[in-house]
């Protein structure tokens, strides 16, 4: 399991860990599949071209992008050793008979350098946290365009992109997250972007999490799909049939987390049908009942979506109860269509306003 008790502020200066915000790697954006999870490495020419020539980046590349086991031996010969110490000490990187194998993958999303889970780059093996998925990139662009933002406040923060986002333009962000293997892999990040300073990572429940701050900025893009607690080795939760459990919670509190001038970004998905998701009527009513302003913006609908490495048969349907019974629930609510969406919380004239995203 990752750590940060390897790091201390002296790593995030030194050339070593810099090596890492530099190495040639596979951006998210360009691995979306048609499913939600089926992203592999990109090898792409100019990645393979660009560290053809630079051994240490060769090196790193083998291990964190491609997956491939390295003789530690080899790895120290061209690899500064602080920085093999320091993915050691973390747990990024593990020993066993004289080779190096990376636990976690490196990333790259809007800029930033992000270990994460090998699953959300289309490898089936070890931990499904912290995940970081497209989504995760197009909320973090939204946040980093938020400027002037002094506080921020990252429910279930995964990898700790969003955080990051905000931290990068200057913000104080507090990151939460349920499981400490994410709270961990917030705080190397942070390191890793040189924003350490910046972040402070804790681990709690986003819906009994008690806070008596307010933050210009609360952003969360929780579970959205009808997982159960613990299940497939995610420490996240279940988000309900309809997927919407963490964000009605979620939009209940955030009106009181927020500043005067204050905003709050949500992400989820939601059923519906072929004129747009099914709950925009139930938000209208909460939006108003707030006191705030919403404003929602809906991504391209695909077909309604099944938790990502559940298990599923030859033709890509759940199997077991929690297939039969996602199956009842959308044939019954006659849902067709699977909207992601982001939604926008200020305070002021309560209303909500409906887009689309171009």
């Amino acid at each position: 399991m990752i750590s940060a008790d390897g790091i201390s502020p002296s790593d995030e200066t030194s050339s070593a860990l810099r090596r890492l915000r530099a190495l040639p790697q596979h951006d998210l954006l360009t691995l979306a599949g048609d499913w939600f999870g089926e992203l592999a490495p990109w090898r792409s020419a100019e990645t393979l071209g660009a560290i053809a020539g630079l051994p240490a980046e060769r090196v790193l590349a083998s291990l964190l992008v491609f997956g491939e086991q390295v003789t530690e031996t080899e790895a120290r010969e061209d690899v500064p050793g602080p920085l093999i110490d320091l993915l050691l000490d973390t747990g990024v990187l593990t020993e066993s008979a004289g080779k190096l194998t990376a636990e976690y993958c490196l990333v790259r999303g809007d800029g930033l350098a992000l270990f994460a889970a090998w699953r959300a780059a289309g490898r089936d093996v070890g931990s499904y946290a912290p995940w970081i998925g497209t989504d995760s990139i197009t909320l973090a662009r939204l946040v980093g365009a938020r400027r002037g933002v002094g506080s921020c406040l990252d429910l279930g923060c995964g990898t700790g992109v969003l955080g990051l986002a905000a931290a990068r333009n200057g913000a104080n962000v507090r990151s939460v997250d349920v499981n400490p293997e994410c709270t961990a892999a917030t705080t190397l990040n942070a390191h890793v972007n040189g924003v350490a300073d910046r972040v402070t990572a804790t681990a709690g429940d986003i819906l009994s999490l008690s806070l008596d701050e307010r933050f210009d900025l609360v952003v969360s893009n929780p579970p959205c799909l009808p997982l159960r607690r613990g299940a497939l080795g995610w420490l996240a939760g279940e988000a309900g049939l309809d997927g919407l459990d963490f964000f009605w919670e979620l939009l209940s509190r955030a009106p009181g987390l927020l500043t005067d001038d204050g905003e709050a970004l949500l992400q989820a998905a939601a059923y519906g049908d072929e004129r747009g998701p099914f709950f925009i009527s139930r938000l209208e009513e909460e939006v108003r009942r707030l006191g705030v302003l919403g404003r929602l913006l809906v991504r391209p609908a695909t077909p309604p979506r099944w938790p990502a490495f559940a298990p599923r048969d030859e033709n890509q349907q759940l199997t077991g109860p929690l297939g039969d019974e996602v199956r009842e629930y959308v044939a019954r609510v006659g849902a067709t269509h699977y909207y992601g969406f982001v939604l926008s919380l200020r305070p002021g004239d309560p209303g909500l306003a409906v887009g689309r995203f171009r």
